[in-house]
């Protein structure tokens, strides 16, 4: 077909281009490129979803991983606690759901870890804390973790339980190391006493 106006002619360009621009556009953006490539380019891991700091010598197995808490948050009235050290077991927005019974209800709060040493410090700092794990059960599937640690807390090391209970970790290995992704508990009590399969105490076992 001849077109005989020259500014038609024009014009007819002039729409081919654009509806050739608008083609090129609407064109799906290239694929990235995968998570495996990502990692294997970058030591950190595609996202370092455990954090960019040093990793901590507990941070390489999830048992170690949860026993390092522990360490922690334990010692006598006045201690000072390595908060910084227990932030770095944590992924970046990893969360603390702090627990507790009171006048026949359950309570609970997420928190982040830096609010939870804020809040160990009004409540324990002051007084003799000891917690140590008694048994610990890890179920892990490649890259994620789920720890069931029971825990017993006493006010002096050679002292009576104060209190016993169970902790439950999500743990995350980001290719580099695990950390923490959320962590809570519920203490034990006449309604819900810790089942058998929990327990390890050393002075319940025959019972």
């Amino acid at each position: 077909m001849t077109l005989k106006n020259p500014l038609t002619a024009f014009a007819a360009a002039s729409l081919l281009a654009l509806n050739l621009a608008t083609t090129a556009s609407a064109e799906p953006a290239p694929v990235p490129v995968s998570y495996a490539v990502a990692v294997q380019d970058n030591p950190l891991g595609a996202n370092a979803a455990c954090g960019t700091g040093e990793p901590d010598s507990a941070s390489y197995a999830p048992d170690t991983l949860v026993r390092a808490l522990y360490e922690i948050v334990t010692g006598p009235a006045g201690a000072k606690k390595d908060w910084a050290r227990m932030a770095n077991l944590f992924a970046p927005g990893g969360i603390v759901t702090t627990t507790t019974h009171r006048d026949g209800a359950f309570l609970a709060d997420p928190q982040t870890p830096a609010q939870f040493a804020a809040l160990n410090e009004r409540l324990l700092g002051h007084r003799h804390f000891y917690e140590r794990e008694v048994a610990q059960q890890i179920q892990s599937f490649g890259h994620i973790a789920h720890a069931w640690s029971t825990y017993e807390t006493r006010d002096r090391l050679d002292g009576p339980v104060r209190v016993r209970g169970v902790n439950a970790f999500q743990l995350l290995n980001d290719g580099r190391r695990w950390c923490i992704l959320s962590l809570t508990w519920d203490a034990e009590t006449g309604a819900h006493p810790i089942p058998p399969a929990f327990d390890a105490t050393p002075a319940r076992a025959g019972k």
